[in-house]
């Protein structure tokens, strides 16, 4: 294929996966996004000072994180300055009238999807560099593209439910990619916590991340040694970032560190943490004997409650996981599998056995999933991959969709909860398979 014809190619697959999304986006809004939409509306139009604490709202105070607050009010911004979009209209006849009309009606649920929908595009792109570069395969690099941009995953969390889960997942991705490249030192602990003040789900990942830092330094001959100032460096910039993000809600009627406190302690750890229950509408090692939304955390099995056990299970998967990085650095190609890997078995073993996991908890897991996906050859293996991806989705959509259809309650909730113990259960079998495969074949893929 031509470079200007792939070229092309590539630009229509970006251009129809943005409209899918983009067309998806303002069709069904319940739940998450009309909390969502709110906060974005309250912000632009009362001000971001002090709205953690604010009353009077409807759905749900704010409980995300201020980086992804800030992006909420730029949703609400863009829209109410839609006007340009007319100026330009008058001027150029571009966009079309009909385009104008659209955002004027759905612009509001459209645009704090936003963020995700060009996370999803993002990493179609990320997704192509890297397979195109390490496997040198150009049509495998297309495929690992095309794939992503179209993936019910991606297109249900970004356009559907609305959140942003992904948008974190691709900022930690990007934090181990960027390290080895130029200026990558420095952006590194920038892109992995910007990640975390967009979604704190990615911080199941710090321990993984923190031991690669230290590993890598190590391993450094001392000339290399000396580039780690510029981790210092970002590591600075990160704190100064987290700093600076949480000054915009600070509403002045206590010591702006004592407001940061606050709004960690009461709003964003509150929300991101759960209630202590075995799992809430996630399908997960205890849910195949529990019942899911109801068997509390405290319940004891021994002379340890769930949480206990659960948190002990969590320290021994990222000890395990941690291990799979003690080897010297390899090839590339083999580099990132080991990466891959480890975060993998981390993500989805801390979503399977530790407690209070929600359905969406899963999603730190899912770009490593899938790299390994095109980075392996053996078919089994890759089939594998596609029913974790499958149960993945069931459990998002029956979550999503429970209260609307009744035919989901029967499968999932109905007979003891048969539906969803059998799904959990392939749940855990599925991530035992992957583990061992990887596990007993390291290095499978030399380039």
């Amino acid at each position: 294929m031509k470079k200007k014809t792939k070229v092309i190619l590539i630009f229509i697959l970006f251009f129809f996966a943005f409209f899918l999304r983009t067309a998806l986006a303002p069709l069904i809004n319940k739940g998450d996004i009309l909390a969502i939409n709110e906060w974005s509306q309250s912000l632009f139009e009362k001000g971001m000072s002090g709205s953690y604490f604010r009353g009077g709202w409807i759905y749900s105070f704010p409980t995300q994180p201020p980086v992804m607050m800030i992006l909420y009010w730029l949703s609400r911004w863009l829209y109410e300055h839609k006007y340009w979009l007319a100026i330009t209209h008058n001027l150029l006849k571009l966009p079309p009238a009909f385009v104008l009309l659209w955002i004027h009606e759905n612009g509001p649920w459209f645009l704090v999807r936003l963020w995700g929908i060009l996370a999803d595009c993002l990493a179609g792109a990320v997704i192509y560099f890297l397979v195109s570069k390490l496997t040198k395969n150009a049509k495998l690099a297309f495929w690992a593209m095309f794939f992503l941009l179209f993936n019910p995953i991606s297109i249900f969390i970004s356009s559907i439910w609305g959140q942003t889960c992904l948008v974190a997942s691709l900022l930690a991705l990007l934090s181990f990619l960027v390290f080895y490249r130029k200026n990558g030192k420095l952006l590194s602990p920038i892109f992995f916590t910007l990640g975390i003040l967009i979604k704190p789900t990615i911080l199941v990942f710090l321990p993984l991340y923190s031991f690669f830092l230290v590993k890598v330094f190590f391993l450094a001959s001392l000339k290399e040694k000396k580039s780690f100032s510029w981790l210092i460096l970002g590591g600075f910039l990160s704190l100064a970032i987290t700093i600076v993000s949480f000054f915009p809600f600070w509403d002045k009627s206590e010591p702006f560190f004592k407001n940061v406190d606050s709004v960690l302690t009461r709003r964003i750890v509150p929300s991101a943490k759960g209630t202590s229950k075995v799992a809430t509408s996630a399908f997960t090692f205890y849910t195949v004997v529990f019942d899911i939304d109801k068997t509390p955390g405290s319940y004891k099995v021994g002379f340890l409650s769930l949480d206990q056990w659960g948190n002990i299970l969590f320290v021994l998967i990222n000890v395990f996981g941690l291990s799979l990085f003690l080897k010297k650095d390899k090839p590339a190609l083999n580099r990132l599998e080991s990466l891959s890997l480890a975060a993998y078995f981390i993500g989805e073993g801390t979503f399977l056995f530790k407690t209070g996991m929600a359905e969406r908890y899963f999603l730190p897991a899912f770009f490593f999933l899938y790299i390994l996906f095109f980075l392996t050859k053996d078919k089994r293996i890759r089939v594998a991959i596609l029913f974790q991806f499958l149960v993945w989705f069931i459990n998002l959509t029956s979550s999503f969709f429970l209260s609307d259809y009744s035919f989901l309650d029967i499968i999932f909730r109905q007979n003891n909860f048969l539906g969803t113990r059998i799904i959990s259960l392939a749940n855990v079998f599925i991530f035992l398979y992957l583990s061992s495969f990887f596990l007993h074949h390291p290095g499978s893929n030399k380039p």
